[in-house]
C-alpha cells in the first residue's frame, strides 16, 4: 500500500507540474496610473502561435480604477473594459496571423488608470491540449491502478480463505481416515460384540414388541453398521445409478428400515449421506495428483457418481465451501 500511495503522489505532482508549465513574460507589481503604459518587448513572444492565450493578472488601487488595452480585443474575467470599473484578470486569445505578427513585431502595450499589473503569462494551445491529455490519462491510469490494487487485495483475501477451507477439509478427511483405521483395528472386538448382542437379546421383549412395526435398538445398530461398512469399504456408492433400493438390497434389508436407520441414527437423509461420502472421495482424488492429476473436474465428478457437472459443483461447494476448481488448484499448489 505504501508503494501504491507513492506512485499516486508522484503521478499527481508530475501532472500538476505539466499543468503549470507556462511562459511568464512579466512578473512584478507595475502600478499604472493616469493611463500610463506597461510595454512588453516583442522578444517575449518569439514562441507565440495562433490559438495561444495571454493572461494578464491585475489588482485595483481603488474603486474608481479603469482599464483599457491597445490594439487588440481583450475579454474581461469578470467585468467590462472601457469606462467601467474592472475587477479580476484578463485573457487574450491570439486569433489570427495578423495579431500574431503584430505581437511578434511590436510587442504588447497595456495602459490603464489606477491599476497594478502583477503578472502576464502565455499558455500555449498545444500545451493546454497536452495538459488535458496528461490529466485525462493520469486519471485513467489512477483508476486502473486503484482497480488493480482492489482486485489484488480481494484475491489475496480470497486465497487466504480458500487455504483455510482447504486445510479444514483436509482435517476432516484425516479424521475420517483415522476413524476407518481404528475401526479396522478393532474389527474383531466389534464382531464379537455384535455376536453377543445377537445371541443375548434377540429374544428380548423389546425386540418382540417392535418386530412387526419398528426396528429394535439392537437391529438398528446392526443395520447401521452394515450400511456404514458398505459406504466405507466398497465402491458401490460411486455408481451413477446407486440409490436407496440398491442399498437396501446390498445390506439385506428393505427401503423403509434403511431410511429409518439413516434418519434416526445418522441424523440425515440418504441423499445427504451419499453426497457427503462422494464429495469426500472426490477430495481424496483431487489430492491424489499421481493418479488423478490429469483428470478434469467432470472426470472426477463422474468417477464418484455424478453425471452432471452443475450438480457436482453445487454439492462440492455446499459441503467443502470451495468449488472443485478452487480445491483442485489448492491441491496442486500445496503438493
Amino acid at each position: 500500500m505504501k508503494r501504491f500511495s507513492f506512485i499516486i503522489t508522484a503521478l499527481f505532482i508530475f501532472t500538476m507540474s505539466m499543468a503549470n508549465n507556462i511562459d511568464v513574460i512579466y512578473e512584478g507589481a507595475k502600478n499604472i496610473s493616469d493611463w500610463e503604459t506597461l510595454e512588453i518587448s516583442s522578444i517575449k513572444f518569439h514562441n507565440l502561435k495562433v490559438g495561444d492565450t495571454i493572461y494578464v493578472y491585475t489588482s485595483k488601487v481603488d474603486s474608481t480604477s479603469l482599464g483599457a488595452f491597445q490594439d487588440h480585443e481583450w475579454k474581461t474575467i469578470p467585468g467590462v473594459i472601457n469606462g467601467q470599473p474592472i475587477t479580476g484578470d484578463y485573457e487574450f486569445v491570439v486569433r489570427d496571423e495578423n495579431a500574431l505578427n503584430e505581437l511578434k513585431q511590436f510587442g504588447l502595450k497595456i495602459r490603464g488608470y489606477h491599476y497594478i499589473i502583477n503578472k502576464v503569462v502565455i499558455k500555449h494551445q498545444d500545451q493546454i491540449i497536452k495538459t488535458i491529455l496528461i490529466i485525462s490519462s493520469s486519471i485513467i491510469f489512477l483508476l486502473i491502478l486503484i482497480t488493480i490494487g482492489i482486485l489484488a487485495y480481494k484475491n489475496k483475501q480470497l486465497r487466504k480463505v480458500n487455504l483455510q477451507l482447504y486445510a479444514r477439509n483436509m482435517d476432516v478427511l484425516a479424521a475420517v481416515d483415522e476413524e476407518k483405521r481404528l475401526k479396522a483395528r478393532y474389527e474383531g472386538e466389534i464382531a464379537a460384540f455384535k455376536e453377543m448382542i445377537q445371541n443375548g437379546v434377540s429374544g428380548s421383549p423389546v425386540r418382540q414388541k417392535y418386530q412387526n412395526s419398528t426396528l429394535a435398538d439392537d437391529d438398528k445398530f446392526l443395520l447401521q453398521d452394515r450400511i456404514m461398512k458398505l459406504f466405507e469399504g466398497t465402491d458401490e456408492i460411486f455408481a451413477e445409478d446407486f440409490n436407496m433400493n440398491k442399498l437396501a438390497t446390498l445390506v439385506n434389508s428393505n427401503y423403509k428400515n434403511v431410511s429409518q436407520v439413516i434418519n434416526e441414527q445418522m441424523g440425515k437423509n440418504f441423499n445427504a449421506l451419499l453426497n457427503e461420502y462422494r464429495i469426500q472421495e472426490a477430495c481424496r482424488r483431487f489430492n491424489d495428483i499421481a493418479n488423478y492429476g490429469n483428470y478434469t473436474i467432470e472426470a472426477i465428478g463422474n468417477s464418484v457418481g455424478y453425471n452432471s457437472r452443475s450438480t457436482f459443483i453445487t454439492q462440492f461447494k455446499s459441503i467443502t465451501g470451495l468449488t472443485p476448481s478452487e480445491f483442485q488448484k489448492m491441491a496442486k499448489e500445496i503438493r
